[in-house]
């Protein structure tokens, strides 16, 4: 009478045990560790509050299962390798069975529809049990085996039963949604449902969908395992243990009714905004991590939401312009951000424009560069704070906020002029021993290279510098600017530079300080960004090497008021290479004026900060009155411009031997051999 005692709801008030949970509890339940410690996870969000450090044992619990019949959790105790209850003091409480074998297991669940426990282990001595729970069987706490583990062969790690088809369901360890006949043992496939790994914790919700907790990085996913092809959709970021096994409330919600502890989003449900949409989500701390003065929580999305005050948009959005905007933080964290540029009603992949951006305490500002083709009409975005870096449009995260907010996109009315074409590039290629030739392999600063030209009401309102630096054969350090020749540093809006390096926004001043020119510095110091690999000594210039990758960059350039583009620069515009102050530069070169050292395209002139006491030194015959620049007495230049994806010299092979014809080029002033820079010698060059 004794067992039957133990393991009785009806005495659970007796004195020394617990009483059973108050309620159905829609949190899950997740135990971990070697000496078990029991949590609570709110699967919405996944967040995990901790319910027990001590539980009454020194060693695991597992294959718990939340019963809905008398609201206790049931479970395997690892150090007395017994069944075990635990009430609402979660203290582990023995109960002895009968007809298990002499092991531990670590799968297991209290089916909805019956009073039972079932557990299971592979292997053909031990299988799928059953064990009675309801007092009034003539089995009660008698185990029985209903299928031996080597016909119910799954690499399976927990198990739960559906709220209402009396079936449980498991994923194994390859991403096999499994559905099994508890009362046969018979196991069905169902669908790779698209995620592997170990799923040590797996809940049902009161509407059939299946959640399951991958143990190596807490991912939480949710399946309908009722659709036709089931499969796994980021739902959570849970918490990780290498030991998980988890049991809820199959018949309660994810969420209470009067639960108002997780902020929504606020946008229409097409972008992922409601919990049945798996919409963004974030449990608050009025105390922690939000975006502005407040954060809010609701049980469901509102319509609108007066804590959506982080983000301040200081500039309008228009089509192919750069807009600012100011976002607050009460502290430091992570900004993902989002906008329906295509107004398709949805978040795309391609539409997010803040990725793990770094957010202070207090205000920060961010350029958004709204793409040309953007639809202009009302749409959304989404900006999302959270303590961790990675998050995305949708899912559930445990700190942080996400706003959601209207916008206006407006047709901004530009006009666009590419050179050499929208899709074209020319590349162009830098000696830098200058003024002596050298060994004139033309590879020291090597760029594939692009401008964009946006006018408005036949005013020039912006410039874009767009390219990748190919291949640095330099020993020296060179810096590769822009200058917009006639127009003057005071015309650009500096405070919208948007500067972008390997789709990283730079901070570095881009217009160069101090000049009246408006000279554009792409790279202060191209090695900075160039990484050659193994043994290759420089960037891209010598066999062997050919795969480092390219560097991208970017720079748009706004004006503070527009020029007649009668007037205004355009086309090629005047890209140049110069010596870093502090590096040395050659003999010619004074370390402590390096930047006054300079090297643009054959007859262009310096910019003011050249120093033209380097004109005539060594092998340059430029003549500044003639019009005459970086030129030997031969005709010869130490920069080039080609139209074409050109194919620079390898390290110290001479262009002339590079390229046989250019000699014949040269001397006849282009007459002669005009494609002489697409017929290389055999194996002298580095193809890009």
């Amino acid at each position: 009478m004794k067992q039957l005692l133990l393991g009785c709801a009806c005495l659970a008030s007796v004195a020394g045990f617990a009483e059973p949970f108050d309620t159905c509890p829609s949190k899950a339940f997740l135990v971990q560790q070697n000496k078990a410690v029991l949590f609570g996870v709110n699967l919405a969000t996944g967040s995990a509050l901790t319910l027990a450090n001590e539980m009454g044992t020194n060693n695991k619990i597992n294959a718990i299962g939340f019963s809905v019949h008398d609201r206790y959790l049931y479970g395997w105790g690892y150090q007395n390798r017994s069944f075990i209850r635990i009430g609402k003091d979660y203290q582990e409480q023995p109960i002895t069975t009968s007809g298990f074998p002499n092991t531990d297991f670590f799968v297991g669940d209290v089916s909805v529809l019956e009073n039972a426990y079932y557990a299971y282990k592979k292997g053909s001595s031990l299988g799928l049990y059953r064990l009675e729970l309801d007092q009034s069987s003539p089995d009660y706490l008698q185990a029985q085996r209903v299928i031996d583990g080597g016909q119910l062969n799954l690499n399976i790690f927990d198990l739960a039963f559906h709220p209402s088809t009396g079936d449980a369901f498991s994923v194994d360890s390859r991403g096999i949604l499994f559905q099994i006949d508890v009362a046969t043992g018979q196991a069905t496939a169902v669908a790779d449902v698209g995620e592997s790994g170990t799923f040590g914790a797996v809940y049902f919700d009161v509407e059939g969908n299946f959640y399951i907790s991958r143990n190596q990085d807490g991912h939480v996913f949710r399946i309908d395992v009722a659709a036709s092809q089931p499969v796994a959709q980021f739902f959570a970021f849970g918490p990780i243990s290498g030991n998980n096994d988890g049991a809820r409330c199959a018949t309660a919600p994810i969420i209470d009714e009067d639960d108002t502890s997780i902020d929504f989003g606020d946008a229409p449900d097409s972008y992922g905004t409601t919990l049945a949409s798996n919409g963004a989500r974030h449990e608050h701390n009025s105390d922690g991590l939000f975006l502005g003065s407040i954060v809010n929580g609701e049980a469901q999305p509102k319509a609108s939401d007066d804590s959506d005050d982080g983000v301040q948009f200081v500039t309008t959005l228009e089509t192919g312009f750069d807009a600012l905007i100011v976002v607050s933080a009460s502290q430091s964290g992570y900004l993902n951000g989002w906008f329906d540029w295509n107004n398709n009603g949805q978040f795309d992949t391609d539409e997010q424009v803040l990725s793990a951006e770094q957010l202070q305490a207090g205000n920060n500002t961010f350029l958004i560069s709204v793409p040309d083709n953007a639809v202009a009409a009302n749409t959304w975005a989404r900006f999302r704070v959270t303590e961790g870096a990675v998050v995305g449009a949708i899912g559930g995260v445990g700190n942080g906020e996400v706003e959601d907010y209207s916008i206006t996109v407006l047709d901004s009315g530009i006009s666009r002029q590419y050179y050499p074409s929208q899709s074209g590039w020319v590349t162009l290629a830098y000696e830098d021993l200058w003024p002596e030739v050298g060994d004139y392999d033309f590879n020291d600063v090597v760029v594939k290279y692009r401008t964009i030209t946006d006018t408005k009401e036949g005013q020039v309102v912006r410039y874009i510098i767009e390219g990748q630096l190919v291949a640095l054969g330099a020993s020296y350090h060179n810096g590769f600017a822009v200058r917009l020749a006639g127009v003057a540093a005071s015309q650009i809006n500096q405070a919208v530079i948007h500067h972008q390096i390997n789709q990283q926004t730079q901070t570095f001043s881009s217009l160069e300080a101090n000049r009246n020119e408006a000279i554009i510095v792409v790279m202060p110091d191209t090695k900075n960004w160039a990484a050659s690999t193994g043994s290759c000594r420089f960037f891209r210039t010598q066999s062997g090497c050919e795969n480092d990758a390219l560097v991208d960059f970017r720079v748009s350039v706004p004006l503070s008021s527009g020029i007649s583009e009668n007037s205004a620069p355009s086309g090629l515009l005047d890209p140049f290479i110069f010596a870093v102050n502090g590096q040395n530069h050659g003999p010619f070169v004074n370390p402590n004026n390096a930047r006054g050292w300079e090297v643009h395209l054959k007859n262009q002139s310096p910019t003011e900060a050249f120093d033209s006491g380097l004109f005539g030194q060594a092998d340059d015959r430029s003549q500044a009155s003639a019009g005459f620049y970086y030129q030997s007495e031969s005709g010869l230049p130490w920069a080039m411009e080609m139209g074409a994806n050109w194919a620079h010299p390898k390290e110290k092979i001479d262009l002339l031997l590079a390229y046989p014809e250019f000699a014949e080029f040269t001397q006849s002033s282009g007459v002669d051999k005009p494609q002489w820079f697409s017929r290389p010698a055999a194996n002298q060059t580095i193809n890009n």
